[in-house]
């Protein structure tokens, strides 16, 4: 089912109906997993547990596995990535600071792959 297309940081688009632009598939999984791992712990008062703060975690020392515990603890929440074959992540760390999330999952409906990067 779609929904409305919205990237982070961004605002809604319309369509060349003057609609709302919708989304579906892998594109509005990946709308979703930014969301929640981008929205603030704590952030919604009636969904406590949902979101992962990364943006608030900018500037504090974290290794590598705990961002990558973070970030597969999140994708598990997910209804649209499947549990097996598990989520493959790769964070790397370059001079000055830039740290890039790689997330490779697999679709749970279709059992395809699909990846996407973050990079902060």
């Amino acid at each position: 089912m779609a929904d409305v297309s919205l990237e982070w940081n961004d605002d809604f688009q319309p369509d060349s109906n003057g609609d709302l632009l919708l989304v579906d598939g892998d594109d509005e999984v990946r709308q979703r997993l930014e969301r929640r791992l981008f929205t603030a712990e704590k952030g919604y008062v009636w969904h406590p547990s949902y979101g992962a703060g990364l943006p608030q975690k900018i500037g504090s020392v974290y290794s590598v596995e705990e961002i990558k515990s973070i970030v597969a603890s999140q994708l598990a929440l997910e209804a649209s990535v499947a549990p097996s074959p598990p989520a493959q992540l790769t964070v790397s760390q370059a001079d000055g600071g830039i740290v890039t999330i790689s997330i490779l999952y697999w679709d749970a409906k279709t059992g395809t792959s699909v990846s996407f990067e973050i990079t902060s």
